[in-house]
């Protein structure tokens, strides 16, 4: 359409000219078509009735192809089968455009002004717009499709991101070696004796038997959370090997291990690590 409308502006005022035998017959294959779309539209088959569109679109490029306008356009004598072909291809528009209009209301409102027409229908379909009448200037109805656009379309939406989950509200600190891990001396003590230390609300100074043939003295901030009576003779897990720590109330000769929350505000809580029952005083843990 939008080549024939050019062409016909340009050179023939912007008036269609007669149509010759071949595209009348052109013309009558596509306005046979009107009842059985008009059918299939009404009973909702618009698949189907898509698709035989389609197909008389088709016959409209077999016809545009095998008369090339563009190349008429450059030869010496052939106005008026130009004038014929592009006629023809504009008719054939106008009776597509009807077929799709009720898939496609604004574009075929569109084209009813650049036909410079009243509304078309099923029931006018077949009229002709016939020679000597005078079309609008025309302007682009729809954007081609790009195929990028298309694969964009049709392309799987990309994985969410997973939500990151920090364990016990802190980063795993930085990897290690096996060599750095098997420095670290961990071993099975059991409390012998707890008590409360005088001054803090925090401490509690633990008597701990790792198997040693002695005990070590180990101050542990666990007060919140225990009651001295209650770990007397329970077993745990101490680091056996780091430097003895002077404090206020005394050396602490090592460290016990207890599990918290980074975030003590939000989950309160420590707990204190204690061996299945049968291992022993003095076990390391590899």
């Amino acid at each position: 359409a939008s080549r024939s409308a050019g062409f016909i502006s340009k050179r023939f005022g912007g008036q269609l000219g007669e149509v010759s035998a071949d595209g009348d017959a052109l013309l009558s294959h596509l306005r046979d078509g009107i009842a059985p779309i008009a059918e299939l539209l009404a009973e909702r088959d618009y698949a189907k009735a898509l698709r035989d569109v389609m197909a008389l679109t088709d016959r409209v490029n077999e016809y545009v192809d095998a008369n090339k306008p563009w190349e008429l356009a450059k030869k010496e004598g052939m106005e008026g089968r130009l004038h014929d072909v592009c006629s023809t291809c504009i008719e054939a528009f106008r009776v597509l455009t009807v077929l799709l209009k009720p898939v496609l209301p604004s574009l075929a409102a569109q084209v009813e002004a650049f036909l410079n027409i009243g509304p078309m229908t099923f029931a006018n379909a077949s009229q002709p717009l016939g020679a000597g009448h005078a079309i609008g200037e025309y302007k682009h109805l729809m954007q081609r499709v790009d195929p990028k656009m298309l694969d964009a379309l049709f392309e799987a939406p990309a994985a969410p991101e997973p939500e990151k989950v920090i364990p016990g509200g802190e980063e795993i600190a930085p990897v290690i070696s096996i060599d750095d891990f098997a420095k670290i001396d961990l071993r099975i003590a059991q409390i012998v004796q707890c008590e409360a230390v005088e001054g803090s609300t925090k401490l509690l100074r633990l008597t701990l038997d790792v198997g040693e043939g002695r005990t070590r003295n180990v101050f542990s901030g666990i007060a919140s959370m225990y009651k001295p009576e209650d770990l007397v003779g329970k077993l745990t897990v101490m680091v056996a090997n780091l430097a003895p720590r002077k404090m206020k109330f005394g050396v602490s000769e090592g460290m016990v291990l207890a599990a918290s929350h980074a975030d003590e505000k939000a989950e309160p809580g420590i707990y204190v690590l204690h061996p299945w029952p049968g291992a022993k005083p003095g076990m390391r843990i590899h």
